[in-house]
């Protein structure tokens, strides 16, 4: 099977390279369909890795695409070989979006787990109420420590790196703001 016979699902890749090189000499309709060309390309391609769970929401496999159709608007007439460029640019989206993730560190809060079946204590729900609503009166970095700790499970190393600061600074902090939730319940 020779190179520039190979189909992608109801394009070639001669198609494609023909769309190119009349949207380079300035055809808007062809430009158009080849655009819609690479959004289907590039959404299929970020589909297929939010399926094999690469890729956690939806939003990202949109904001992906979107991101390939913009890097190819812009860079079209610098284009000589649309399936190595469009191979290229799908692969160092997602793997510079997946180091940016890996680095991101986010929760998802699991309700479930949360809720009890054992039989309501209004005392403890008071000083928990009270607790909640002095560490949202804290500043934003008292609380982004509280939080890390206590509800993201973080170690004092893993929020340091987080915020930029020593693990000492962390820990003083992470103390005196307990200290000071003690003082205030």
């Amino acid at each position: 099977m020779n190179n520039s016979d190979i189909n992608y699902n109801n394009f070639s890749k001669k198609k494609l390279e023909n769309l190119l090189q009349q949207s380079c000499s300035g055809n808007t309709k062809s430009f158009e369909e080849l655009s819609a060309f690479i959004r289907h390309i590039s959404y299929t391609y970020f589909k297929s890795k939010h399926r094999l769970g690469k890729i956690i929401n939806e939003e990202d496999v949109d904001d992906l695409t979107n991101n390939v159709y913009i890097s190819f608007a812009e860079h079209y007439h610098n284009i000589n070989n649309i399936e190595f460029w469009l191979r290229r640019v799908l692969f160092l989206t997602f793997v510079s979006w997946y180091k940016n993730e890996k680095k991101r560190k986010t929760y998802e809060l699991d309700e479930t787990y949360y809720k009890s079946t054992t039989s309501y204590d209004p005392a403890t729900n008071i000083d928990a109420e009270k607790i909640v609503a002095e560490l949202n009166n804290l500043s934003e970095e008292k609380q982004q420590i509280v939080k890390l700790r206590f509800w993201g499970g973080l170690k004092f190393s893993e929020i340091a790196e987080q915020m930029d600061k020593t693990e000492v600074a962390v820990k003083k902090m992470f103390y005196r703001t307990i200290e000071e939730l003690k003082k205030k319940v």
